[in-house]
């Protein structure tokens, strides 16, 4: 997966993303510990210990970037998500990181930092892509039937000129 991030376009070619694996279930069972998977959800609607993620992948950078080099970590991201879709996978992009905790985990090099996590596992849940609920916000959350529903604004919100 993390090949496709690799040969993906990058920002000035400057290429310097690196990215750590976390596979060992120590490691994992540490990371768990790090990262908040579905926060906007109750703690009853988030994930339980059996559907913890099976693996992760810590998209890292330099402190200081620019806006170039924050658009490759969604580059990035996005091209390992999608590879992980074609071969089966879920994948969760995660922001809400004890960032400087995960660095130490994962032993990082002083001048890089976690930018970004990504959550690898079997997909176990139906994701639906909904309209923007009725209150207008776009947050997440579990249906009545325990379907995890996805707002997303109309092309007609997302497209503001047609010129």
């Amino acid at each position: 997966l993390i090949d496709f991030a690799r040969l993906s376009a990058s920002a000035r070619n400057a290429q310097i993303l690196r990215f750590v694996t976390v596979t060992e279930a120590e490691t994992r069972a540490a990371m768990d510990k790090l990262v908040v998977l579905g926060g906007a959800l109750t703690p009853e609607q988030r994930a339980t210990d059996a559907q913890r993620p099976g693996a992760y992948i810590a998209i890292c950078a330099p402190e200081k970037i620019d806006d170039f080099a924050v658009m490759d970590i969604g580059i990035a991201a996005q091209s390992i998500n999608l590879a992980a879709c074609e071969a089966g996978l879920a994948t969760c992009m995660i922001g809400a990181v004890k960032k400087d905790e995960a660095a130490e985990l994962l032993g990082l090099p002083e001048d890089l930092k976690v930018k970004l996590v990504m959550a690898l596992g079997e997909p176990d849940e139906e994701v639906r892509l909904v309209a923007r609920r009725e209150d207008g916000k776009l947050i997440y959350y579990r249906d009545e039937n325990d379907v995890h529903c996805v707002p997303k604004i109309t092309l007609e919100e997302a497209v503001i000129l047609n010129r």
